[in-house]
């Protein structure tokens, strides 16, 4: 009675296994939907021009657009540029998290996730704090006699970049912290048994069983990057033009929804291009 008991149990417990399973996947798989949706309604309205015919007539005036180009050049540059500062800056600090034995690490931790906790706009009014021409940090120098007025220390490329590195930075932090954290720390006892100096077992041994937290970081931080709308805008003062100010200016201020939708587009396949181009050198250089 019992094995024909559990013949009829195992099917129930398999179908309810599957009912769990599709109740837990339902809320990603309707915003994966309409993400989808999104992504093809926005292609589609790319391809409208007053006629009725689909045209890709906005693609090429995009191309021809040097204004369009250069903002898509910056783009990419600036989140390129803060992934790698992020990465540079993040890992001591993930270091530090991890294998540090001071109290002071978890000083350390509740300011490496603080960013968080607080809105953009009020990280830009930060920035404009102690960078404007009447900031704090202008006030110093001019105290100090460093300098007879104010500096122009926004409206530049580097206030934009520093301001996304601080956005970012708590992303590559815990990313590569996670990865750290899951290092057998037996793999570096026995480098350092075998004659490794710290230095070398970092190297042959730290860094590249790190790097997945680095490459996961990495994509994380780039691909917000590239959408990021109000630092840019906040930071430059228009200055510093990026795809997301450009689809603000289609959009909002233009009313050319074509433009635009042909805009984010290729923003869109252009970050996941990158993104795929980066992670197959991850893997080929994790193999070796």
């Amino acid at each position: 009675m019992s094995a024909v008991a559990a013949q009829h149990a195992s099917p129930r417990s398999a179908w309810r296994s599957r009912l769990n399973l599709g109740l837990l996947l339902l809320p990603a798989s309707l915003v994966g939907l309409a993400m989808v949706c999104a992504t093809v309604t926005m292609a589609w309205i790319s391809t409208q021009s007053e006629g009725s015919q689909p045209t890709l007539e906005h693609y090429v005036r995009f191309f021809e657009d040097g204004y369009l180009i250069q903002a898509g050049i910056r783009t990419f540059h600036l989140s390129l540029m803060v992934s790698v500062i992020c990465v540079l800056c993040g890992y001591p600090v993930a270091w530090y998290l991890v294998y540090s034995r001071s109290s002071y690490r978890y000083v350390a931790f509740i300011i490496v996730l603080s960013p968080l906790l607080v809105s953009i706009v009020v990280r830009a009014l930060g920035w404009t704090i102690l960078l404007g021409n009447e900031g704090v940090i202008n006030q110093a120098l001019q105290a100090l006699g460093l300098t007879k007025g104010p500096v122009a220390l926004m409206r530049s490329y580097w206030s934009v970049v520093a301001g996304m590195v601080h956005i970012f930075l708590p992303f590559m932090v815990l990313s590569i912290a996670s990865t750290l954290g899951a290092i057998d720390p037996s793999l570096r006892e026995a480098a350092a048994l075998l004659g490794a100096t710290p230095a070398t077992s970092f190297r042959l041994v730290t860094l590249p069983l790190s790097l997945q937290g680095i490459a996961a970081g990495s994509v994380i931080v780039f691909c917000l990057s590239t959408g990021v709308f109000l630092t840019p805008l906040w930071l430059s003062r228009g200055h510093v033009s990026v795809l997301a100010t450009v689809l603000k200016e289609q959009v909002v201020d233009a009313s050319d929804w074509p433009a635009g939708a042909t805009t984010a587009v290729l923003l869109t396949v252009s970050t996941l291009g990158l993104v795929a181009l980066y992670n197959g050198l991850i893997r080929r250089f994790g193999e070796h």
